[in-house]
C-alpha cells in the first residue's frame, strides 16, 4: 500500500501536491463544522473528499491513464463547486463563480466526450467522421451539465443547500454556459481531426496517446 501511494506521488507530483493542500483546507473546515455541530457541513466535505478521489479511481478501475491535465481539472471542479462554491458562499459572493465554474466543467467534459470517441475511432471500433465526433462531444458535455442540475435539485431539495438559487432564471443560464464550453470543446477537437491543430484538445490528446499506447499499435512497416 505505501509502495503503491509513493509511486502515485513520483509519478505525478504535481497532482498529488494539489490534493494533498485541498484535502489539507477541507480538514480544517471539517473540525470546525465538527466543533460548530453544523451535520449538513459535516457531510458535505467527507463526500467532497471522497470525491476528490475519483478521477485517480476510476483511472486505476479501467487501466486508463486519464491526462494529468483532466485529473487536476476535475478535482478542482469538485472543489470549487461544492467547498468554495456551497459551503464557502462564492455562489453569492462572487456573481461570476457559477458561470466560471460550469464553462470549465462544461470545456473539461467535451474533451472526455471527444477523448472517448476518437480512440473509438482510432481502433476501428468505429466507422464515424470529425463532425460526428465533434457532435458527441458537444452532446456529452451537455448531457454531463443538464444530469449536474438534476443533482443541484435533488441536493436543494434533500439536503437544504441552494445551489441553483432557487430560480429557474440561474438553471437555465448554467445551462446556456455548459452549451458555450461543449461548443468551444467540440469545435476545437473538430480542428484536431482535420489537421491536428486546436487549442487545448491538442496536448491533451497528445499526452493521452502518450501514456496509453495500447489504444494506438504502431502500424507495422511492410
Amino acid at each position: 500500500m505505501t509502495n503503491a501511494v509513493g509511486k502515485e506521488i513520483k509519478k505525478h507530483p504535481k497532482r498529488s501536491i494539489l490534493t494533498s493542500v485541498l484535502l489539507f483546507t477541507l480538514l480544517i473546515a471539517l473540525i470546525e463544522a465538527l466543533r460548530l455541530q453544523i451535520w449538513v457541513s459535516v457531510l458535505t466535505i467527507v463526500v467532497i473528499s471522497a470525491l476528490i478521489f475519483l478521477p485517480m479511481i476510476i483511472g486505476k478501475w479501467s487501466k486508463i491513464d486519464i491526462p494529468i491535465v483532466l485529473e487536476i481539472f476535475s478535482v478542482l471542479f469538485i472543489y470549487a463547486t461544492l467547498f468554495l462554491g456551497e459551503l464557502k458562499n462564492y455562489y453569492v459572493k462572487f456573481w461570476w463563480w457559477d458561470i466560471l465554474v460550469h464553462t470549465s466543467s462544461a470545456l473539461m467534459f467535451g474533451l472526455i466526450g471527444f477523448i472517448i470517441l476518437y480512440v473509438l475511432y482510432k481502433t476501428g471500433k468505429i466507422k464515424t467522421n470529425p463532425k460526428t465526433i465533434a457532435m458527441f462531444a458537444f452532446a456529452f458535455a451537455l448531457s454531463i451539465g443538464a444530469l449536474w442540475e438534476i443533482v443541484e435539485f435533488s441536493m436543494d431539495r434533500y439536503i437544504g443547500t441552494t445551489m441553483q438559487g432557487n430560480s429557474l432564471k440561474d438553471t437555465m443560464l448554467d445551462l446556456i454556459v455548459d452549451s458555450l464550453g461543449a461548443l468551444f470543446s467540440a469545435v476545437m477537437g473538430y480542428l484536431y481531426l482535420k489537421n491536428e491543430s486546436g487549442i487545448v484538445v491538442k496536448p491533451v490528446v497528445k499526452e493521452f496517446k502518450k501514456d496509453n499506447p495500447k489504444f494506438f499499435p504502431k502500424k507495422k512497416s511492410k
